[in-house]
């Protein structure tokens, strides 16, 4: 059984609570909305509850993208390395990229400690803050098991290091 399929359920977990997320906020929204210039009725918990969700969209969706190899990268570093060397840099970016998340997760938690400890609530949900700032260790730490299981992957597929937008350059430019 290959590591990506003995994941599988964790993907689409992930998957299906973006898209619940997304979902739930666009309803949120739709509702302040037509409250608000239907209505002359605002509401403070719809603004800050849809706020937290896409801070959770965010960071869950950021684990996600992890899985496709989607997450976010400066190509242009890595193609101002020698060709033979650009596989080594995109294997050390993961790597470095495994320590911020942890650094920030160790960090973030630290915070997020002090912040319960205070016992701060949110304005609008008068809900303690805590809960909703629990994304940012949290997503880090998904990002980081993210790139464990993206690394090895790479590792055991180097075909999947290959640069198919250099290759599809070099095809465009021969045309």
């Amino acid at each position: 059984m290959k590591i990506h399929d003995t994941f599988k359920w964790y993907d689409e977990i992930e998957g299906n609570i973006c898209v619940v997320m997304m979902l739930s906020m666009l309803a949120m929204l739709f509702y302040q909305v037509v409250a608000r210039y239907g209505f002359g009725v605002t509401n403070a918990w719809c603004d800050e509850l849809s706020r937290y969700a896409l801070a959770w969209l965010g960071y869950i969706s950021a684990s996600y993208a992890i899985t496709y190899n989607a997450h976010i990268k400066i190509d242009l570093f890595i193609k101002i390395w020698p060709k033979s060397w650009r596989k080594g840099v995109k294997l050390l970016s993961n790597v470095i990229f495994f320590a911020y998340a942890l650094v920030v997760a160790y960090f973030s938690s630290v915070w997020l400690y002090g912040l319960m400890k205070t016992g701060a609530i949110t304005l609008g949900l008068k809900l303690p803050m805590a809960l909703f700032c629990l994304i940012i260790p949290l997503g880090h730490l998904l990002m980081a098991v993210r790139l464990v299981q993206l690394e090895i992957r790479l590792i055991k597929n180097p075909e999947l290091l290959e640069d198919t937008d250099e290759e599809l350059a070099g095809a465009i430019m021969e045309d």
